[in-house]
């Protein structure tokens, strides 16, 4: 059975006294506590809605960069917008349209190619469009360490203006505007927009209304660049979600058909794992231009054509990924749980599935993982961490060794000759060795409060779902219940099993989807559950998602 480390949230006097004093359950107040909700940001988290988004005019530059684009359209100038191929840059892209579809001879929109150009800004982008006159770059999603290229525009002639909410770097960038809320000088309430929801802001600034019509938009980017669901995120990712089910836009009917959901069912499920990977594919598989392509289109059946074109991407993208993901664990030794990161490499692996094998590898074997495609001596690869690690500090630590690297904690991409290959797996090891035991790869369970199963009923699951969204910075609660055993055994159905649990007192049905679980059940007499709650509205009663469990008395 896969080994957890249950971390157990120490029950917090204050949850008593915000209990009393907002007229909710304790165990809903520990849980706000254990996402560090701030007593004067409740109700705001409890029920966050569009009348609480922030004034754009607190984000930095955000007025210069309006005021250089109402210029360049207003003085007839030729202006690129520039936006990264995942879903994040596409629809900042396509947010941005709202305005510039007005201006049809003014803005033209570019996505480089992920396998001939890479990430972001690039000379050759720079210089070309030096030559067709370009007079403004307006770049989404990428350009906060852009030092070179950004230097290269300024010196031919052309303004920069970067909308873009990743980390900020060591190295200073010189845009005319440089629009993100991290910057050291911000006052932004939200440090952690999205780039879609940057591109709305300025929106909102250059249109001075409050283009609700966009938050499907926003939505999509939010979810699918999985930034924390705290803050504002809530609130446009709650209104984006009531725009999208209703949404006229061609792009979101063709994708729901494409994907057969019901568009007025749609949730972060869906924009997950069936919209998102969709707009992520042909950037992977062919040229996310596809994918713009989708969105820029008020044309229903050329959308419908596009979506279906995506879907195509979508099953060779699954195909690919597959096979990568079965030579790179071919190439793991058996020594590998004593290693403290996984490198997996191989020959002219297709780039667009690395970052997914990547996460594959590193959900399977707890460490952080790094799969790198070589050509020539020439490798690129992307890495994916696991919760104890920080990618970028791994990788400052052996820079050296590699020809370039970028990203941010979790996720990174490293470009690497293959005569350092070794040099590089065993610099990292060094160093992570020095920082950690291997003890700290074994994956934690957070659980957020000890209940008794009297303490379970109809209303207080329907007072902990007030906690959604959930995602990233926001999971799901999970509690604990003690000594606990079966009133039946586990049946099968469908692709979960089911079995009746009891406490003594009150008996409740308990799903399990993990088979690991199964095993503690089937030999214990008294066990401890880990488990989120539901409601089954066909039987009018609560019922138990079992996330795994111990003997009791265990710890």
């Amino acid at each position: 059975m896969k080994r957890r480390i249950w971390k157990i949230k120490k029950q917090q006097p204050q949850a008593f006294s915000l209990a009393q004093k907002y007229n909710i359950s304790v165990f809903l107040a520990q849980v706000l506590l254990n996402r560090n909700v701030q007593e004067e940001n409740l109700l705001f988290f409890l029920d966050s809605s569009g009348q609480n988004f922030h004034s754009p005019d607190a984000l930095p530059d955000i007025r210069k960069a309006s005021c250089r684009i109402k210029r360049a359209v207003s003085g007839g100038e030729k202006v690129v917008v520039f936006g990264d191929y995942d879903v994040d840059g596409i629809t900042s892209l396509a947010i941005f349209n709202e305005f510039a579809a007005d201006y049809p001879g003014i803005f033209s929109f570019h996505i480089p190619n992920r396998i001939e150009q890479g990430y972001g800004l690039n000379q050759e982008f720079i210089e070309k469009s030096a030559k067709d006159k370009v007079s403004l770059i307006v770049a989404f999603d990428c350009g906060t360490n852009a030092v070179e290229e950004i230097s290269l525009a300024n010196s031919l002639g052309i303004d920069v203006i970067v909308i873009d909410h990743h980390h900020i770097g060591e190295s200073n960038i010189s845009p005319l505007a440089f629009v993100n809320s991290k910057r050291e000088d911000s006052s932004y309430p939200f440090l952690d927009l999205s780039s879609g929801a940057l591109s709305f802001k300025l929106l909102q600034v250059l249109t001075g209304s409050p283009c609700r019509q966009a938050l499907d938009l926003v939505a999509l980017s939010i979810v699918c660049d999985v930034v924390p669901l705290q803050g504002e995120n809530r609130s446009l990712l709650n209104e984006g979600l009531k725009v999208i089910k209703t949404s006229s836009r061609p792009a979101i009917k063709a994708l729901c058909k494409a994907g057969k959901i019901k568009q007025e069912n749609i949730d972060i499920f869906h924009i997950g794992y069936i919209l998102g990977p969709r707009i992520n594919a042909s950037g992977r598989m062919a040229d996310a231009r596809d994918s713009l392509d989708l969105f820029l289109t008020q044309e229903q059946s050329q959308a419908d054509s596009i979506a279906f074109r995506l879907n195509d991407y979508n099953l060779r993208r699954r195909a690919i990924e597959a096979q990568i993901l079965k030579e790179a664990q071919a190439g793991i030794d058996s020594g590998v749980y004593d290693d403290y990161i996984i490198v997996a490499h191989g020959q002219d692996w297709h780039p667009g599935v690395l970052g997914i094998v990547a996460s594959r590898l590193a959900d399977k074997y707890c460490r952080p993982a790094f799969v790198i495609s070589f050509n020539k001596g020439e490798g690129k690869g992307s890495g994916r961490s696991v919760h104890s690690v920080h990618l970028m500090e791994v990788l400052r630590e052996c820079s050296d060794c590699l020809l370039a690297y970028g990203g941010h904690s979790k996720a990174a991409g490293i470009n690497i000759s293959e005569d350092n290959l070794e040099d590089f797996k065993n610099r990292v090891n060094s160093f992570l060795k020095s920082k950690m035991k291997l003890e700290d790869f074994i994956p934690l369970l957070e659980i957020d409060a000890v209940l008794k199963f009297e303490d379970i009923n109809m209303d207080f699951v329907e007072s902990i779902e007030r906690l959604k969204p959930y995602g990233e910075g926001n999971p799901r609660p999970v509690f604990l219940s003690r000594n606990i055993f079966k009133r039946s055994e586990p049946k099968k159905v469908y692709s979960y099993f089911s079995l009746w649990l009891s406490d003594g007192v009150k008996t409740f049905e308990g799903l399990i989807y993990d088979k690991d679980v199964l095993e503690v059940l089937a030999c214990a007499d008294s066990f401890d559950i880990a488990f989120s709650l539901e409601n089954n509205p066909y039987h009018n009663t609560s019922r138990l998602i079992i996330k795994d469990c111990r003997f009791s008395g265990g710890e």
